[in-house]
């Protein structure tokens, strides 16, 4: 399926007044330290603290719910405490399939909504399966978490938002997990303007959307290990591999020091509270891997559901190796 500058706009039409409309922040700081202007995109301002509410809501919208019996989806965290919010509220039974070592904190989040955790070992089974065997069984709607056009078309209305906000963007910087976000983002950002570059930034360790690109085909690499636990997909899935291939000027891999490095740096000197999926692009901006000559970036930050001792593990490393934090 091809999608249209229509279906994002009938996808802003319907999260008008169903989303917040993040507003655009700066932070001299971070300008300082990038030579770069710098605006900020905070999704993590969003209702359930991520982007994924809108891609969530809007598939709910449409979705026709007397045909099944709940829904169920796969999920690292923010797409299951964004599905599990709405349907909620809509008194939809919704089930999330998650990982034995996901994020407690999220777990424990989306329990508190009611919803039903499934739980796999990433390790020895194939989440994508384990979702589509229960969902079966119990008669269920799969919500993919990024490769369907009505999950990509809500996140693109954070490019129409964006580019209606800050006009004059060299540049966009999106996280790169399943590729929802930078494919609705980079969707919307050239259907506005078509010279714009859209560039993705994930984990070294999770380079699957990079190494995908790179040879042309989809690339299924092992269960990654990393910080950034809403980017540890093994491959990315064919309608959002189609459209990076064809509207991504680059993707940008950090290091887990990075990743963390940025971290310290958001939450300590910015008052950015971020999550390690989202520091990804902070990272990718404080080691200078972004071209000279870009100078007006758009940065989606877009979450913020970050394991608290996580953040104190990094606080108490950082500050006792002052020394490795270099912009």
């Amino acid at each position: 399926m091809v999608i249209t500058l229509n279906h994002l706009l009938q996808a802003q039409t319907v999260l008008k007044h169903r989303v917040i409309h993040t507003p655009i922040q700066t932070r001299e700081q971070l300008n300082r330290w990038t030579g770069k202007n710098i605006f900020i995109k905070p999704e993590y301002m969003q209702y359930t603290k991520s982007f994924k509410y809108r891609g969530a809501f809007y598939f709910l919208n449409k979705m026709d719910q007397t045909q099944y019996n709940g829904i169920i989806a796969g999920s690292s965290g923010n797409h299951g405490l964004a599905l599990a919010n709405i349907a909620s509220h809509l008194r939809i039974a919704a089930t999330i399939c998650m990982a034995t070592d996901a994020s407690i904190s999220k777990k424990q989040q989306i329990q508190a909504m009611q919803a039903h955790i499934l739980e796999f070992d990433r390790l020895t089974q194939d989440r994508d399966q384990v979702t589509r065997d229960y969902a079966e069984q119990h008669r269920l709607c799969i919500i993919p978490s990024s490769n369907h056009p009505d999950i990509i078309a809500g996140a693109g209305t954070i490019g129409l938002e964006l580019l209606k906000q800050i006009p004059t963007l060299d540049a966009i910087l999106v996280p790169v997990g399943g590729g929802g976000l930078a494919s609705g983002v980079a969707l919307a950002a050239h259907a506005i303007n078509p010279h714009i570059q859209v560039i993705g930034v994930e984990p070294i360790t999770a380079q699957d959307a990079k190494l995908s690109l790179k040879s042309g085909a989809i690339v299924t690499i092992d269960p990654p290990i990393t910080i950034a636990d809403g980017l540890r997909h093994n491959h990315i899935g064919p309608l959002t591999f189609e459209i990076m291939q064809r509207e991504l000027a680059d993707i940008i891999t950090v290091s887990e020091i990075e990743i963390e490095q940025a971290m310290y740096n958001a939450h300590h000197y910015l008052h950015l509270p971020i999550e390690p999926s989202t520091a990804v692009v902070i990272a990718a901006l404080l080691s200078h891997r972004i071209p000279d000559h870009l100078q007006n970036i758009g940065i989606v930050l877009s979450g913020g559901n970050y394991e608290q001792h996580e953040l104190e593990r990094i606080n108490r490393y950082f500050y006792s190796h002052s020394e490795l934090l270099v912009y």
